[in-house]
């Protein structure tokens, strides 16, 4: 009874954390990634542990998530909400602001902190 008691808790905890970071069982994936801080991503629930894991994807459209970003802010935040940067140069870190290779923002970080984000420009 024992063994059975544990292994039925085991599933329940395979299943919880499946669901809370792909949802494929429930198809409540949006709703569970966001309640643990994350963002749904094709398939996935990327987190704000991914900028630690080098995980973070490239967004098709970066500049929806710029409101979430302001002056201070961590490298980690900056990157869990903007995606990996397409390019780093020094303390510039660009991105699109939507379809690859039109037009890019810039985002300038200095000891790992945000300092400012400039507006979409054309490369």
């Amino acid at each position: 009874m024992r063994r059975l008691i544990i292994l039925g808790a085991a599933i329940a905890a395979v299943l919880t954390i499946e669901e809370a970071m792909m949802g494929w069982m429930l198809g409540h994936r949006p709703a569970a990634c966001q309640a643990i801080g994350g963002k749904p991503a094709g398939g996935r629930c990327v987190t704000p542990l991914c900028y630690w894991q080098g995980d973070c994807g490239q967004w098709a459209n970066p500049t929806q998530w710029a409101d979430r970003i302001k002056p201070g802010d961590p490298i980690s935040k900056v990157v869990f909400w903007l995606g990996n940067p397409l390019k780093r140069d020094g303390e510039s870190f660009s991105w699109s602001c939507g379809k690859p290779h039109t037009d890019s923002f810039r985002a300038i970080i200095r000891d790992e902190r945000l300092v400012a984000v400039e507006a979409c420009k054309p490369d």
